[in-house]
């Protein structure tokens, strides 16, 4: 080849390797782009679908059941809790009626709801977001167990329930951490919470649920 065909056709080369180049830059942009379209698109339609969810909710919500101060919510995924209950003989009932039973491992349902699932507060389980505030509540007065000793459960809770708010002026709230669950489940025993002296022994060891049940004595 003479040096002219050489050199033209170096040019011609380095020409179409830039051309690759700016393609493949090109590319990767227009992917880019792509994905971004894309993940905004997911992004508005999960927006409208919890839209539209949140509004069908609304309008089921038993507003008019539960106090000023009690907002009606959802709970999509378990989450944790702590209710106190009372130790009556060798069971765990509840501190206000004394003979709803709770067990270790075990799922209750309130009885009653309406037909939307929204179960009055009444028949729902009273729990606390941290155990600090599940030992410094205040039972209502004329308890049937209010004098029993007491224990710490860690429950988990889902789905419809209602949570007690404080209003500030303005009209903004804060969530106060109480909750009434339409479910929940025991999932851990902590130990007392209420003993007459820190000196006393506690009742119960701090445990979690076995994974298998222990042999049955002889």
């Amino acid at each position: 080849w003479t040096r002219e065909r050489r050199e033209t056709e170096y040019y011609r080369l380095s020409r179409l390797r830039a051309e690759r180049k700016l393609a493949a830059i090109e590319r990767r942009r227009s992917v880019r782009e792509a994905k971004k379209s894309i993940r905004v698109m997911k992004d508005e339609v999960a927006k409208q679908i919890a839209q539209i969810v949140e509004d069908r909710a609304f309008a089921t919500r038993p507003t008019y059941q539960i106090p000023p101060n009690w907002k009606a919510t959802h709970i999509e995924r378990p989450q944790a809790f702590y209710k106190v209950v009372a130790c009556k003989d060798d069971k765990f009932v509840s501190v206000y009626d004394g003979e709803t039973e709770f067990a270790l491992g075990k799922t209750y349902k309130t009885q009653r709801g309406t037909p939307s699932g929204w179960a009055p507060m009444a028949e729902c389980f009273f729990a606390w977001n941290s155990p600090l505030g599940a030992l410094n509540a205040a039972f209502p007065e004329g308890s049937k167990a209010g004098k029993l000793p007491r224990v710490l459960l860690k429950v988990e809770g889902r789905g419809n329930c209602y949570e007690e708010h404080e209003t500030f002026p303005g009209g903004s709230s804060r969530w106060t951490g109480s909750v009434a669950l339409s479910s929940v489940r025991v999932c851990r025993i902590m130990t007392d919470a209420f003993r007459e002296s820190s000196a006393d022994k506690v009742l119960l060891p701090d445990f979690t649920l076995p994974r298998r049940p222990p042999p049955l004595p002889p």
